[in-house]
């Protein structure tokens, strides 16, 4: 009985222990994730555009997320969009999603308007870190997200309809 004691008290204390780690983990996380961005640059097949031909804001916070993006990288053709979505973290995954989401594409003074979120569901990208920087790779490996306290750099292999390769440099501006 004695014994039985002790190893039950060893494994409370082993569980208390993992879940004040899992927190701090958390925390840290959550620290480097959340906040506001401001675009800085994009980069598209290798060529980088900077502001006025791109401009957006992206806000994590809370569970919820928010991106407006302007694309004026050509003369007759420009992309603009906003999304409201949702996200989800743990100490292994994140999760995120946009619910709501308006793309709106002006070609030659033609304008078309897509609803429909880039991706169904929420899309599961897994967390680690790299030193002082979170980085969250999709399970696919095609989208990654590398933050650290002053900056998210965003990359995708296979961006919008024509499947183009990005790079998104956002500063945290809070």
């Amino acid at each position: 009985m004695k014994y039985l004691k002790i190893y039950l008290l060893s494994f409370f204390l082993l569980l208390n222990y993992l879940k004040a780690n899992s927190s701090d983990n958390i925390n840290d996380i959550k620290s480097l994730l959340e906040g506001r961005y401001e675009l800085v640059y994009w980069t598209e097949n290798k060529i980088q555009y900077d502001y006025p031909e791109v401009a957006g804001v992206l806000v994590i916070n809370n569970n919820n997320a928010l991106i407006t993006m302007d694309k004026n990288m050509n003369l007759n053709k420009s992309v603009e969009l906003i999304g409201w979505g949702r996200y989800k973290i743990n100490s292994k995954l994140f999760h995120i999603g946009w619910h709501d989401w308006k793309l709106l594409l002006i070609e030659n003074n033609i304008k078309t308007v897509k609803k429909k979120s880039p991706w169904e569901g929420m899309r599961e990208y897994n967390v680690s870190f790299k030193g002082n920087k979170l980085v969250l790779t999709s399970i696919t490996g095609k989208q990654s997200w590398e933050l650290d306290k002053k900056s998210l750099v965003y990359r995708d292999k296979e961006w919008g309809e024509e499947k183009d390769e990005v790079i998104r440099y956002w500063k945290r501006i809070n």
